[in-house]
């Protein structure tokens, strides 16, 4: 997908979900230290699942948490228009338990997925090293996620 045509789609502002708590159309995005891949995704997940209309939202989780997202991000998401989607926290067998789905980047240890199910995005770049690398490959599986989403029954 062209750059240009990437810039387009994240023109629009983002949905923030700093109070999201996990449910059943919760989509919970996890990497490592919950600030740099999952936070991407959360970002661009909120702004495509606004566009079309469905009533997901997105958080991002860690498992080893840092206080707060690298200013690398912060600012590769303000060039694309959107922002964080959340203050880093780490994801709980709770909130696990209760997402619609949960994306994870790196392994998630299983006392803090409890039973929860877990899609793993593998192979996807670090966007701290190479932040347009993960964010077209983000937004290519993004993407997918919300067509698979809009296209579950009501």
């Amino acid at each position: 997908m062209a750059f240009i045509t990437l810039m387009a789609m994240f023109a629009s502002p983002s949905v923030q979900a700093e109070g999201a708590t996990a449910d059943d159309k919760t989509v919970v995005f996890v990497c490592r230290h919950g600030v740099v891949n999952s936070q991407m995704a959360a970002a661009y997940f909120n702004k495509v699942a606004k566009e079309r209309g469905l009533s997901f939202s997105a958080v991002s989780r860690g498992i080893d948490t840092y206080r707060s997202v690298p200013v690398r991000i912060q600012d590769g998401l303000a060039l694309d228009g959107l922002e964080p989607a959340n203050a880093p926290g780490a994801l709980t067998p709770d909130e696990a338990g209760r997402a619609s789905r949960i994306l994870a980047f790196d392994a998630i240890p299983a006392e803090r997925k409890g039973d929860a199910s877990v899609t793993y995005w593998l192979g996807v770049p670090l966007g701290i090293d190479n932040y347009e690398a993960a964010r077209d490959e983000i937004a290519r599986r993004v993407d997918a996620l919300v067509q698979t989403l809009a296209e579950q029954p009501k």
